[in-house]
């Protein structure tokens, strides 16, 4: 391998051949982020129950540690939501 002043040395790597996502690697990883909604849906209040139960028997707020839990996991699963549907249709747009 030649570096850009002709000696032996690091290749440089500026005529290697630029990547181009195809159509179909598009639409699968388009697919790949719409189907982690649904988990990602299910995870955010899911842990905000466990924490929200946990500051329940940590301190005497008896219902509204776990229902503050819940609605801060649901608000930042809806957050991740939006973000990977925004992704999703920038795969779109690029193709």
């Amino acid at each position: 391998m030649r570096t850009a002043s002709g000696s032996p040395g690091k290749w440089l790597g500026s005529c290697a051949p630029v990547k181009r996502h195809t159509q179909a690697t598009a639409r699968f990883k388009q697919a790949g982020l719409l189907t982690a909604i649904p988990f990602v849906l299910l995870v955010g209040p899911t842990i905000g129950y466990y924490l929200g139960s946990a500051v329940d028997r940590r301190w005497p707020f008896a219902p509204w540690g776990l229902g503050i839990g819940i609605a801060v996991g649901l608000l930042a699963s809806a957050r991740v939501t939006i973000e990977l549907i925004q992704q999703a249709a920038r795969f779109d747009r690029d193709e």
